[in-house]
């Protein structure tokens, strides 16, 4: 697909298996720049390459511009920041991500970590599951916010302007920025051929946040959408068919814990192995968190309930969902 004139598309390496990251470029004033990307070298000197290619340099960015605050997409903005004197915007519901990276980091590390223990994961697990965390860690660091966006917010970029719709659920603060002609910026909320995981992106920054995707994803369709600039891989077009998609996927996962807990209660690490197998250490957390979500779509429609053993979750139907003894 084609990225409109004036939008130019950087990609930069993550270390991460999600692979490249894209960040955006808008020319024209004030220059904006749609995410950064990690605090990576081999990141910033794509970054500085990609600019110097396109003919501008760090120094000549206006604006910053973050789709959420996830290490992948804001781990340079200090640094940018810094050396150019640009702006810098960020969801509201991120701002505290950004700017006080290592409190809500080691927050938000120690709630992980807890929720791997009561989800039933081993020990030795758990711990390498923290290691990572700690590498993940250096992928970013604290930057100082000029502003926050809002929903509604009009953002003047690139000599266009950007509507702020805010769809949590990959994150609190998670924020797509749609233009006048249709195109959406859509950072993590909707990425070709990938179902983002929730995190415990709730907007009430404590639920897991498939509920608020869900709602976030049925905002999309219904919008005038005519191209997709996601966080990461192509770009692409019909959101109301990946949104589609997306729905079907997750509705499908669910069915399938629904089948597994018909075998007698489980925990949600059980669950994780039974639909997806062993996972590799940096996929782990991820498993354990999209289980999570589909537990709390399925809790919040009565099908499963859950007790808590010997500081583990553990799942089961809802009487009313067994099937009937023989």
């Amino acid at each position: 697909m084609r990225v409109p004139e004036g939008i130019r598309t950087i990609p930069l390496p993550t270390m991460l298996p999600i692979g490249l990251v894209n960040v955006y470029l808008l020319e024209g004033e004030p220059l904006t720049l749609v995410d950064t990307g990690p605090r990576l070298e081999d990141a910033e000197a794509a970054l500085r390459r990609g600019l110097k290619d396109l003919g501008h340099s760090v120094a000549d960015l206006e604006q910053i511009l973050l789709t959420h605050g996830h290490v992948d997409h804001t781990g340079l903005a200090e640094t940018l920041r810094a050396e150019s004197g640009a702006k810098l915007l960020v969801p509201e519901s991120d701002r505290a991500i950004v700017e006080r990276f290592e409190e809500t980091f080691a927050d938000r590390r120690k709630r992980f970590s807890l929720e791997l223990t009561k989800a039933g994961a081993p020990e030795g697990t758990c711990d390498l599951v923290d290691d990572f965390m700690e590498w993940i860690r250096g992928l970013g660091g604290p930057a100082r916010v000029d502003g926050s966006i809002r929903e509604g917010d009009v953002i003047l970029a690139g000599g266009r302007e950007l509507k702020a719709l805010h769809t949590p659920g990959h994150s609190a603060g998670s924020t797509c920025f749609l233009t006048v002609e249709g195109t959406l910026f859509s950072g993590d909320t909707i990425i070709r051929e990938i179902t983002p995981n929730t995190a415990f992106g709730g907007a009430d920054g404590v639920s897991v946040g498939l509920v608020d995707y869900l709602a976030s994803l049925r905002r999309l369709q219904g919008l005038p959408v005519a191209d997709i600039l996601p966080g990461h891989r192509e770009a692409f077009t019909d959101v109301r068919r990946y949104a589609g998609e997306y729905q079907a996927r997750f509705a499908a996962r669910q069915a399938e814990i629904v089948r597994l807990l018909k075998q007698g209660p489980q925990t949600p690490f059980d669950l994780v192995g039974g639909l997806f197998g062993t996972l590799p250490i940096q996929e782990v957390l991820l498993g354990v968190t999209e289980v999570l979500g589909h537990l709390e779509v399925l809790t919040a429609e009565g099908l499963v309930v859950s007790d808590e053993k010997s500081g583990q979750r553990v799942f089961a139907l809802a009487a009313a969902s067994r099937p009937p003894r023989a």
